[in-house]
């Protein structure tokens, strides 16, 4: 009976973690999104291996880290230059990686307000690139563009009659504090993407990271094949 006992526990403590997760992986015909516990989970950012090369694949992040562990989801990190380099700031476990970039240029990273999405003793947030500030240094950090929403207020440079629509992925934080990875699982403009984003997720501050080329990967949802490297990745683990 003691037996049985702890089975049946074992049982439904496996189902109480499965739902659990469903409930923080969410997907509609519109976005695939991921809202970690950071309770219970950990944030980290991934690029080159201990041999100084670059990951590229989700999968291969997988199989090298994978292995020591337990990994939730991973997105792609944001939108990098032709030489294979992060676009701009990139700090990864303390370090400063690469520089941040208040250039001026053509394409979304440029669309200004940017910002930068950084953890810092598990705590995350989204920052203008005027506010942000390398003192202290972040355990990790990424610099994107444009910033969508800061502090509740929708960023003005897009309207509801373009016509470009594409997919698009970001990070936002909720009004209540959560971290939210969204993914549209269809082509978007900026404006519907931002107005989803506020308006169904209550999302107050929300980073753009990449576009066309993003896939989310969780257990429930691998990712059989990716068409283009990624530069940086970024991964929520359990702790």
């Amino acid at each position: 009976m003691g037996l049985q006992y702890k089975l049946i526990q074992t049982l439904v403590a496996g189902m109480l973690l499965a739902i659990t997760h469903v409930v923080r992986a969410g997907s509609d015909s519109v976005m695939s999104t991921y809202t970690p516990d950071l309770k219970t989970e950990i944030i980290r950012m991934y690029w080159l291996k201990e041999d100084g090369t670059p990951y590229k694949t989700i999968n291969n992040l997988l199989d090298t880290q994978g292995k020591s562990r337990k990994i939730h989801m991973v997105i792609n990190g944001g939108i990098y230059s032709k030489s294979y380099q992060p676009e701009g700031l990139y700090i990864e476990k303390g370090k400063v990686l690469s520089k941040l970039n208040r250039q001026k240029g053509k394409g979304n990273f440029f669309i200004r307000p940017g910002g930068v999405f950084s953890v810092r003793n598990g705590v995350a947030r989204i920052d203008t690139l005027e506010k942000f500030r390398l003192t202290p240094v972040a355990d990790f950090a990424v610099q994107s563009g444009p910033l969508l929403i800061n502090k509740g207020v929708v960023n003005n440079k897009f309207s509801n009659a373009s016509e470009s629509r594409k997919i698009r992925h970001g990070v936002g934080i909720t009004d209540q504090g959560k971290v939210v990875f969204l993914l549209s699982n269809q082509a978007m403009s900026f404006y519907d993407f931002t107005h989803y984003a506020r308006d169904q997720l209550k999302i107050k501050d929300l980073l753009y990271l990449d576009g066309s080329i993003s896939k989310m990967y969780t257990p429930e949802s691998p990712v059989y094949y990716q068409p283009y490297p990624y530069v940086t990745m970024i991964t929520v683990e359990a702790k």
